[in-house]
């Protein structure tokens, strides 16, 4: 069975971030395929998603393409035409900044869910981030090792979704 290490790539930055767990289900069937934040990393980006709330843990893998700042009604659009996204939902969840992020995300797999309490036994100084933080520095490299070795269960390739995107920013409606 193919693990997560057979998808990752060294050069890429490894990060470990939070989502709710309604957009981390849809990032893993690949309904979703843009993850919009105010702020965040903004180039290409590896990251193991930790699902929030009581049954909070890790149980997926994407790999994302570089940011794309835009206006909060230009990214309500972009939502709208490729994910099926509300756009004033966007809007309001970008305002009152004048920009947000689009964060493409191009690959997703999924594996057997590590629970918050199976992290905190095997790494005493596991924290789940309010952001994101990098697993491939010293503090978390042992945390990264373990999560590479998880088998894969599903594999999402989202190969378009940069096409997609560059279609719908160069034809407004």
């Amino acid at each position: 069975m193919a693990t997560v290490q057979d998808y990752y790539d060294p050069q890429l930055p490894t990060l470990l971030f939070s989502l709710h767990p309604q957009p981390a289900a849809a990032i893993a069937t690949g309904d979703k395929v843009i993850e919009f934040r105010r702020r965040f990393y903004p180039r290409a980006f590896q990251a193991f998603i930790y699902t929030t709330g009581k049954h909070g843990g890790i149980s997926g893998y994407v790999q994302c393409a570089p940011a794309i700042t835009a206006a909060p009604a230009v990214l309500g659009r972009l939502g709208a035409r490729l994910q099926g996204d509300d756009p004033q939902v966007t809007m309001a969840y970008l305002a009152p900044a004048s920009t947000g992020l689009a964060i493409p995300v191009t690959s997703a797999i999924t594996f057997e869910p590590v629970s918050l309490a199976d992290l905190k036994a095997q790494f005493p100084n596991f924290v789940a981030p309010r952001s994101y933080v990098y697993l491939d520095r010293p503090p978390r490299r042992d945390q990264l090792a373990y999560l590479l070795d998880q088998d894969c269960q599903t594999v999402h390739q989202n190969k378009d979704v940069l096409t997609k995107i560059k279609h719908v920013l160069s034809n407004p409606d």
